[in-house]
């Protein structure tokens, strides 16, 4: 009995001992391709299996038994096909080279075991069995471990009553159990543990400030721009700290309130905020605060969300500026005033009036006519822009609006603007009032200036330069419009740079923004008519809205960006392909198609793109309402 126990110790210790190194020590293969994974999962389960045949235990007179069927059936079940073929490759070689009478018998439960795995494998749904799927494919182990022993003891003449084979049963049963929840457990483990290093890298990626604090007002999480922001070492130098460690009391305190504005409201609220640092520099911040609750709704934290919004504040005061400005030139000129009488002969005039025209000073005077003087600042190059050809009805023009009255600017040759304000009078004569309006003008300019400015940084992604994503919906929002009232077709290019988190990983976030920039740059020359609009979708993802485009062309412009891109050889060692490629998605739209949903469209392109991203990356495909048709993969059309 002694020998029973020790050997059934020891193989559950073995199957113990192959799980925990599988769990807990992450060689480099495991990082590889599925099949360099699966080989390695073959081989230490195929090892287990040796070490299982080499401490055999004693069950009942003349039959000895292990777990080599648990270590193999685990092995097809969890690993796939490839390990459970390894795991039994390795065990059968190991059993025919031991040799004996009951070799062959033992060969067919090697097989049997396997077979079970792989028939568990190809109906289990996720990687992670569930505990019902376990229990099920451990039943069926155990059920069939016992088969070849069983002719094995009629074949040897030896007695495998149920004393025998209820305790073989059970112990089988029992060993698979516990690996299948083992390995289903940590597969789980891994599968959370690498989202939450995707989560935590998306949010360290974040050029914005994204921070977690408890109720105490205590930073909890926070990502580099958040450090940045405070002028922090690093987001691990935030971690158990508050605002009053980084800030001036004031600054801190105001913060504090706008948290418990939150904490009150229950929901996310946004706070425009500014930040005077100790070093004297001042920021200005569109925070959004939002609490968040633990499993039981509690309120256990606060989310902020912080964009630096310092140049758009800037160019709002310069622009309030430039108008404060504008009105004090305008209010500190000194107007020329001139009247015409009835006939339109001048009258009077001040002498403001006569320098603003020293080329025709010398007949701004009383009692000659507004013709003779229009034709002279003509001919003599004060008045500048008129065609010789047209100079007479320019006149008569000129002379009709000092009779109807109004404003009217006009440039000099010097470079002066004059802005002209005439008042008839009921008796037909007229006042005009003359001003210099120069320095208004250039201030006018400025202002378009600033107000081009802010209408580029409130549509243009400021990494690449393309299209922002509202400004992309916006575009989007105008072209169904447009198609929907029967002026024309639409397509639109959905493109995702492939392994870009490789990338990243690879050649570091800095060659990732350049990277992006030269994509971008590609899509922007693929963009070939006026109305073509390039923009960024979010992250790695790009989009190319062509207006009156069908499907033919919007395939040969997807093409064209493919191969225009890998011209370029980005090396891209993450990358099957060696370089950095694309996968687009396609989906076209035709006037009466019924369609006006910018979502749809959207939805359509990506289904697309995932087609494209699942079928290898590095292609095209088209959506169309029966079927995605392969249009480019690797240089190839199909």
């Amino acid at each position: 009995m002694n020998s029973l126990w020790v050997g059934l110790l020891a193989n559950m210790a073995v199957v113990a001992l192959v799980i925990s190194l599988w769990s807990n020590i992450r060689l480099p293969v495991f990082g590889q391709k599925e099949s360099i994974r699966g080989w390695a999962f073959g081989s230490l389960f195929g090892l287990g299996a040796i070490s299982l045949m080499l401490i055999p235990f004693q069950l009942g007179s003349g039959f000895f038994i292990d777990l080599r069927m648990t270590m193999i059936g685990t092995s097809a079940f969890i690993g796939g096909p490839l390990a459970g073929i390894v795991t039994t490759i390795i065990a059968a070689a190991f059993r025919v080279y031991l040799g004996g009478a009951g070799a062959t018998i033992g060969l067919v439960g090697i097989a049997f075991a396997c077979a079970v795995g792989l028939v568990g494998w190809r109906l289990k749904t996720n990687d992670a069995p569930s505990l019902k799927a376990s229990v099920l494919f451990s039943l069926v182990m155990a059920i069939g471990a016992m088969a070849p022993g069983f002719v094995y003891a009629l074949y040897q003449d030896i007695d495998t009553g149920p004393q025998i084979r209820l305790p073989y049963m059970t112990l089988v049963f029992v060993a698979t159990l516990m690996a299948c929840v083992a390995l289903a457990n940590e597969i789980r483990r891994r599968e959370t543990e690498a989202r939450n290093h995707m989560y935590r890298h998306v949010i360290n990626s974040l050029p914005e400030a994204l921070n977690v604090k408890d109720r105490e007002g205590r930073f909890i999480m926070a990502n580099p721009a958040t450090a940045t922001l405070m002028q922090a070492e690093n987001a691990d130098a935030l971690i158990g700290k508050t605002d009053f460690d980084f800030f001036c009391q004031e600054v801190a305190a105001a913060f504090r309130v706008d948290e418990e504005k939150a904490w009150k409201a229950g929901t996310a609220i946004v706070e425009e905020q500014t930040l005077a640092r100790m070093d004297g520099s001042r920021s200005y911040l569109s925070t959004l605060k939002a609490p968040f609750t633990d499993i039981d709704g509690n309120i256990i934290g606060l989310i902020t969300h912080s964009r630096d919004t310092t140049d758009k504040k800037l160019l709002e005061a310069a622009l309030t500026q430039s108008d404060r400005r504008a009105a004090e030139a305008l209010s500190s000129i000194s107007d020329g005033l001139v009247m015409f009488d009835k006939d339109l002969t001048l009258v009077f005039c001040n002498e403001r009036y006569r320098a603003m025209f020293s080329v025709t000073a010398d007949l701004r005077v009383p009692g000659t006519p507004a013709a003779a003087i229009l034709y002279a600042s003509i001919a003599r190059g004060e008045l500048v822009g008129i065609p010789q050809e047209q100079v007479a009805q320019w006149v008569d023009v000129a002379l009709g609006r000092l009779k109807q009255g109004g404003t009217v600017e006009f440039p000099l040759a010097d470079g002066r603007w004059i802005e002209s304000r005439t008042r008839p009078t009921p008796e037909g004569a007229c006042f005009v009032i003359c001003s210099d309006i120069t320095a208004a003008k250039q201030h006018e300019l400025e202002l378009q200036n600033l107000n081009d400015r802010l209408s580029v940084l409130a549509e243009t992604d400021s990494l690449t330069g393309l299209l922002n994503r509202r400004a992309f919906d916006a575009v989007m929002a105008e072209e169904l419009d447009r198609v929907a009232r029967g002026e024309g077709s639409l397509a639109l290019l959905m493109i995702d740079v492939d392994y870009f988190k490789r990338f990243n990983d690879t050649y570091g976030h800095g060659a990732g923004d350049s990277c992006l920039k030269t994509v971008a740059d590609c899509l922007r020359a693929a963009a070939r008519r006026t109305g073509d609009r390039a923009a960024r979708y979010g992250g790695e993802e790009l989009a190319l809205v062509l207006p009156d485009v069908d499907e033919t062309a919007a395939l040969t412009i997807a093409e064209e960006f493919c191969e225009r891109l890998r011209g370029l050889h980005i090396p891209h060692t993450g990358s099957d392909k060696g370089i950095v490629t694309v996968s687009i998605g396609v989906a076209t739209l035709e006037p009466g198609s019924g369609l006006t949903d910018a979502v749809r469209l959207i939805a359509r392109a990506d289904e697309a793109l995932y087609t494209a991203k699942r079928d290898g990356r590095d292609g095209v495909r088209i959506w169309e309402p029966s079927r995605l048709r392969i249009v480019h993969s690797d240089n190839t059309r199909s």
